[in-house]
């Protein structure tokens, strides 16, 4: 799944990241199982990718909401709430 989400991240993707691309991942993982009440990753391969990509592009501003600047204003998601919302929503999540 790594070599995936290096893909998809194409130019935005420092290869002296490597470490760090799978510490996300294996957080993420670990969170999305938890949610999911599942054991195994593959049926959540989609959101747990997206949530992965979104954590490695907002490092450095993780404890920021918003951000305005100089008139242009950003507004970021918080990853693992969408994982939380993409998991139910798409019917992942198992009820034990």
């Amino acid at each position: 799944m790594i070599d995936e989400i290096i893909a998809e991240l194409g130019e935005n993707y420092n290869t002296a990241d490597e470490e760090v691309l799978e510490s996300i991942l294996n957080e993420v993982t670990t969170n999305a199982l938890f949610i999911s009440n599942r054991s195994e990753y593959k049926p959540l391969s989609r959101e747990i990718k997206e949530c992965v990509k979104t954590i490695y592009l907002q490092r450095g501003v993780e404890d920021t909401k918003s951000l305005s600047r100089s008139g242009i204003s950003s507004t970021y998601k918080d990853a693992f709430e969408q994982l939380r919302n993409d998991i139910i929503r798409n019917g992942k999540r198992v009820v034990k």
